[in-house]
């Protein structure tokens, strides 16, 4: 999911940056005589991916089921109202004490400062980063359930920030990883191996910190309700003094000319 929509973006930039001649064919680009990059095939195969073998949409549903699941198998049923009282007060209290008596401290007891991956030099900070927020992303999947427990699924918007949250913690782990792999190895790259993850970190922990402002304020169900309008026809005022286009009225018009020159046989 994080490749298939970063690697768009990419794609996208490219474009911008190849202006014309990036919207051009490969081979309209060669038979003008210059270097026949194809951005514009790029960008036409490349888009599929958010969509094939399962849309981004799905793919953070799928994300997001596997980081609530164990959630919900211990306290799904202490939120949904429809069952009885007995069942939630008598018989899932008791496991969701149990659990998260334990589970929860841990969320937040945890050493995510110096000197702790003192072994990662440079790119420490960003290692203890991870750690702290982590855990901070586990607090606040947890929260979203018990603030709105199974109406949760219908706050898709609100899911999907947190699942980004996890993509980009890892892709962030993933570029660390690598850039120490290539700094143990004492390969000739590593300086510029630790530049790039220092500087890709720095970005990642932006884009993050907007995603955690949107967990706690947001305009998702003034959107939602707007969309919903939007659906069923309420605006459809703003089409008001538009010219209409119908496209067969337009070829009738077209064709009309040619058909009075016709001579009859």
């Amino acid at each position: 999911m994080w490749n298939s929509e970063e690697g768009w973006k990419l794609v996208d930039r490219t474009m911008q940056i190849r202006g014309g001649r990036g919207y051009e064919t490969a081979d309209s680009l060669r038979a003008r005589g210059e270097k026949a990059i194809p951005v514009e095939r790029m960008m036409r195969d490349f888009r599929i991916n958010l969509i094939f073998e399962g849309s981004s949409e799905i793919m953070r549903l799928f994300i997001a089921r596997e980081a609530l699941d164990r959630h919900l198998a211990v306290a799904g049923d202490l939120f949904n109202p429809k069952l009885p009282a007995a069942t939630r007060w008598g018989k899932t209290l008791p496991r969701f004490i149990a659990f998260y008596a334990k589970w929860y401290p841990t969320r937040w007891a945890g050493w995510g400062h110096a000197p702790r991956f003192s072994a990662f030099g440079p790119l420490a900070g960003h290692v203890r980063y991870l750690e702290r927020t982590t855990r901070r992303l586990a607090r606040a999947l947890f929260h979203m359930m018990a603030r709105y427990g199974p109406k949760l699924e219908k706050r898709q918007a609100l899911i999907f920030r947190a699942v980004d949250v996890g993509a980009d913690l890892f892709a962030m782990s993933a570029a660390v990883s690598r850039a120490q792999q290539i700094r143990r190895a004492g390969e000739p790259e590593a300086d510029r191996a630790v530049e790039l993850a220092d500087v890709f970190c720095r970005m990642t922990r932006r884009r993050i910190a907007g995603l955690f402002r949107g967990l706690r304020s947001n305009d998702d169900v003034a959107q939602y309700r707007t969309a919903r309008r939007v659906l069923d026809g309420e605006h459809r005022w703003l089409e008001s003094g538009l010219v209409a286009f119908d496209p067969m009225r337009e070829l009738a018009a077209e064709l009309a000319p040619r058909e009075a020159l016709v001579v009859p046989s």
